[in-house]
């Protein structure tokens, strides 16, 4: 793949170079600092970290060539990086598009195949290679093929690699249908005890949609055998196959009166295994360039943000119904409901475990043997003298999942508010109150407690903003031994390139899940800084 990357970068320099006064740029940089405490197995360590992270886009007519230098050393969390991490060169014209290096895609809703990047949990999964795509009225096609290197979220010391070979067709014959598919093949090594799990893994998937003025329906299936070699202590090899399978579907209503309804399902049995099998690294799971929709709901409030549902993507059926619905032109209503469980269940009778499985269900159960989450959620937004305006919600939120032979139920109900008054033109204040009330039957002693949280803001338009945080809380089995966290930021623009913030205080931590993915972020107490520069 270097060899391929090489030609490209040959040719694009060998055009460039006559005409270099006509070459266009944009250069982005990141940079973050921090040095303070952790709490870790309840011991406070010292922790200091630096990242800084410059992406630079050269344009010349129809090419593209860009680069990422990150400096991770030491990062927030994650493994020590100096160096080029990602570099490419792309052609587009016309709806045509040729792209060497590495690059993220997304087939259909993700469930075959979804590359993407957040750098809050340090999550990547792109490939280095080559995609082409072609688009136009009628037809959506894309071929991928490339490595990946997946470090993994609990362990970065561990590193999973990847062969990935990937395409994706949509035709549109009329206005109002698509019809696609994809395949995906993948040959995989996977560190173990013994040595590497050698996997090799088929993912074909169908897709349609059907779109109207008022409605618009969406289904995608995505089907997964995987087979694999697993070495063992006495030096051979153990074989084994497994089966799975996926299936999302979405259907939206909306009207000229401010209503619109969706109803999305989801039943993901991409490696549903029992519960003495569920070694979160076997080679038969889900894979990491696969990620479908998650069918709940992503919350902004702080506090309904911390600690949600996680997805169980190999063994998980739901379903989620949204309403929004516009009061009048300064009052939305946003109504939401969710749920969902497993296919397998589990109990434990006269001290032994027993195991349940539901395999023609295809509705989620409230039944506890089968890890069942519910969530309900209301919103009202209201906008006055402008551009103030007033979120009020209240949430309600069951959760199960069976561990360790036992179900954890963690439910809570959460009302928050935020506030945004603008003083005039320029001046504008803030204000967020989340109150919440929590119950989690781990907790032997006192299992319910009650979390709240305060931000203020004041802030000039675009120019600053200043920020005070407080949460406390009642629980006293806290990771980090502290009831009270507060913290102060502030955050500035230095001219028209650069945003400069300072934090300074306590954070608590807990678990944080993007698009599904999950890792859990430690307690901080000390100062943090970040420069973001667009040039």
């Amino acid at each position: 793949m270097t060899r391929v990357w090489l030609i490209f970068l040959f040719f694009f320099v060998a055009m460039a170079v006559p005409v270099f006064a006509q070459v266009e740029y944009s250069v982005g940089n990141f940079m973050r600092y921090g040095n303070g405490d952790q709490v870790i197995g309840g011991e406070i360590r010292g922790k200091e970290y630096i990242e800084n992270q410059t992406n630079v886009r050269l344009f010349w007519q129809n090419f593209t060539i860009g680069f990422e230098h990150l400096y991770d050393d030491p990062p927030e969390f994650g493994p020590t990086f100096n160096g080029i991490r990602k570099r490419y060169v792309e052609f587009s014209s016309e709806g045509l598009e040729l792209r060497a290096g590495d690059y993220y895609t997304l087939f259909g809703k993700g469930l075959a195949m979804n590359l993407f990047e957040d750098r809050g949990i340090n999550y990547d999964t792109r490939l280095d290679g080559i995609r082409g795509s072609y688009r136009n009225d009628h037809v959506n096609a894309i071929f991928a093929m490339g490595k990946m290197r997946y470090n993994d979220l609990l362990n970065p010391e561990r590193i999973e690699t990847y062969s990935v070979r990937a395409g994706h067709v949509e035709v549109r014959p009329l206005d109002f249908l698509r019809i696609g598919g994809s395949m995906v093949g993948v040959d995989g090594e996977l560190p173990m005890a013994f040595g590497l799990d050698q996997l090799r893994a088929d993912i074909p998937e169908l897709m349609l949609s059907l779109r109207t003025s008022v409605f618009e329906l969406f289904i995608q299936q995505a089907w997964k055998r995987t087979t694999f070699l697993r070495p063992t202590a006495a030096g051979g090899f153990l074989s084994g196959s497994s089966t799975g399978e996926g299936l999302y579907g979405s259907l939206s209503y909306t009207t000229d009166f401010g209503l619109g309804i969706t109803v999305d399902y989801k039943d993901y049995r991409f490696d549903a295994v029992r519960e003495e099998d569920r070694d979160p690294n076997r080679p038969s799971r889900m894979l990491p360039m696969q990620n479908p929709p998650i069918v709940h709901k992503e919350h902004y409030f702080t506090l309904l943000s911390r600690n949600p549902h996680v997805v169980d993507f190999n063994d998980e059926v739901g379903m989620q119904v949204d309403v929004f619905y516009a009061l009048s032109p300064k009052i939305t209503l946003n109504l939401n409901g969710a749920v969902a469980s497993r296919q397998h269940g589990y109990a434990t009778r006269d001290g032994f475990l027993v195991t349940y499985e539901r395999t023609n269900s295809i509705l989620p159960t409230l039944d506890e043997k089968f890890s069942p989450f519910w969530e309900l959620y209301g919103e009202v937004e209201w906008y006055f003298d402008g551009h103030s305006y007033i979120r009020a919600a209240v949430n309600r939120r069951h959760d199960a999942p069976y561990e360790g032979n036992l179900a954890h139920v963690s439910a809570s109900t959460t009302i928050p508010v935020r506030i945004e008054y603008m003083l005039d033109d320029e001046y504008s204040i803030g204000a967020s109150f989340e109150q919440q009330f929590f119950h989690d039957s781990f907790i032997t002693e006192k299992p319910d407690y009650f979390n709240e949280y305060v931000a203020l803001t004041f802030a000039q338009a675009s120019q600053w903003s200043a920020t005070i945080r407080l949460e406390y809380t009642t629980d006293k089995t806290d990771p980090s031994g502290k009831d009270f966290w507060r913290s102060a930021e502030f955050s500035w623009r230095l001219g028209n390139a650069h945003v400069a913030t300072l934090s300074y205080g306590s954070e608590r931590g807990g678990l944080i899940c993007s698009s599904g993915v999950c890792r859990e972020i430690l307690p901080f107490d000390g100062v943090r800084l970040s420069l973001l520069s667009q040039m």
